[in-house]
């Protein structure tokens, strides 16, 4: 399985995934002594209240993986090893904000989980390219969910190096890709869906996934409260399209968002 991986570090320029396993080795020991958890409100998982204090913020939320999308108990503790390695990870390269990795579960899993029923509605086993991945949400919830072709574009290394960990860590290798690259010039991607989230207002957005969407594909986003006024400067800037929002499970004031049709 690892053999047959690559990841694209730089333009032209690829490396085995053990090499990059071999960094991220060096890397995590490296940073190791530079973290001072004392200033970090996450210095309480590091002790014996992290586990007692995330199960019971997860629960609920575990609950929801388990009834409403009919996951299986191995996918649940895959979402569990990435749970706690975003966790673990945090307050080496800030890869999620400290106050929300307190509520990685909802915060993070589950806002990105429940692009999943919408994605397979669209394509069903299609290309996913999840723009700007940082810390692998939507990305590599999706593929541990079942999304088979997932395109993960991050241009940060540190950022690449924990994607990589946790496409390992959760079994997901062998249907991730992850490019450390820029989006507006990487190669085009040919995606069926682009997914993004906390990436980049809509118009640059849709600029920067012309490239890369087929002419048949569609976004499925996580927007926030100002979604109304993207998708009114998205108009407003020459681009066409058809719209669909659906509540956030997770922001009272966001939306998943799908576009079909995109134009300029």
């Amino acid at each position: 399985m690892c053999a047959a991986f690559l990841l694209s570090v730089e333009a032209g320029e690829m490396f085995h995934v053990k090499h990059f396993l071999s960094f991220a080795k060096v890397f995590r020991f490296r940073r190791r002594k530079k973290c001072l958890l004392e200033k970090s409100s996450l210095v309480r998982f590091v002790n014996a209240d992290y586990n007692s204090n995330m199960q019971s913020i997860s629960e609920p939320v575990k609950t929801w993986f388990e009834t409403d999308l009919n996951v299986s108990r191995e996918t649940l503790d895959r979402l569990s090893l990435y749970a706690d390695l975003v966790v673990k990870w945090q307050p080496r390269i800030n890869i999620v904000g400290a106050s929300t990795a307190e509520d990685v579960w909802a915060r993070h899993l589950q806002d990105s989980a429940q692009l999943w029923p919408y994605l397979n509605e669209v394509v069903g086993s299609g290309k996913v390219v999840d723009f700007g991945s940082g810390a692998g949400f939507p990305g590599i919830v999706l593929a541990i969910l079942g999304a088979n072709d997932v395109t993960l574009m991050e241009s940060n290394t540190k950022k690449t190096v924990f994607l990589l960990e946790a496409a390992r860590v959760c079994g997901v290798l062998e249907q991730t890709k992850i490019a450390r690259e820029r989006i507006e010039t990487a190669a085009p991607r040919e995606a069926d869906v682009i997914t993004a989230r906390a990436f980049a207002p809509l118009p640059r957005l849709l600029e920067l996934g012309q490239r890369h969407l087929k002419p048949d594909g569609y976004y499925v986003l996580l927007k926030g409260r100002a979604f109304e006024d993207e998708l009114a400067e998205a108009r407003a800037a020459g681009w066409t399209f058809t719209v669909t929002t659906h509540a956030s499970l997770v922001d009272p004031e966001g939306v998943v968002m799908i576009l079909q049709g995109v134009d300029r």
